[in-house]
């Protein structure tokens, strides 16, 4: 579902790439990762996205952009084979899922998506993740982009810059820039869109149709 951030990611890589597969679409709005029993044998955690490779399932885009990289021997920025790049690349990795994730997802949904499906929003929750969401933007700012043009530092894109850069394009869809005051984002943003020019528009297709059908508005 392109509407999905770590979708979205793993799309990035593979089309990037020019990795062949055999693309399944599972539409979270109406609930096929609950209901379509095939994707439920490939991920029993109901979650999107998740891959088959001949038998071999992988879930979690982390584990999925690590396992394309190695499998079909890609570039060596996308996930360095050297240890202390790689171990940089890592560290953003882990800290991305229960930091920029949780607040960025988080602020989306309640501040966005809940109150245009009519759903309630608390306010506590909205305060926190919000709060976490500033936080968030400002350690990317001042310290995983804090030398180089890319996430820890180095000069060449990496997986890390895409679960980062999905993350935070997710708020286009109600046409917010939630980095618009943050200068060495920005620029990193349109780095990244440079990069990844050939494939780009393709995959952020349902970003867009959701954004300017004034689903958001």
């Amino acid at each position: 579902d392109g509407v999905s951030q770590p979708c979205r990611a793993v799309l990035l890589l593979l089309k990037a790439n020019n990795v062949p597969y055999e693309p399944v679409k599972i539409s979270l709005s109406k609930g096929e990762n609950n209901t379509n029993e095939e994707f439920i044998k490939v991920n029993p955690f109901k979650s999107i996205p998740a891959i088959d490779d001949n038998g071999f399932c992988v879930r979690e885009s982390s584990a999925i952009l690590q396992y394309v990289v190695e499998k079909f021997n890609l570039p060596d920025h996308w996930y360095p084979k050297d240890l202390k790049a790689r171990t940089k690349v890592n560290e953003y990795l882990f800290w991305h899922h229960c930091h920029l994730r949780r607040g960025a997802s988080g602020t989306f949904v309640n501040k966005y998506l809940f109150p245009r499906l009519g759903w309630p929003v608390k306010e506590e929750r909205l305060k926190e993740v919000e709060e976490m969401l500033n936080n968030c933007l400002e350690r990317l700012e001042t310290q995983f982009l804090k030398e180089g043009k890319f996430i820890g530092g180095s000069d060449s894109i990496s997986i890390a810059d895409l679960q980062a850069l999905c993350e935070l394009t997710q708020f286009w869809m109600p046409k917010v820039i939630v980095y618009k005051d943050k200068p060495r984002i920005t620029q990193w943003v349109a780095e990244c869109q440079k990069v990844l020019a050939s494939c780009f528009d393709e995959v952020y297709e349902d970003v867009y149709e959701k954004r300017d059908s004034g689903f958001f508005d």
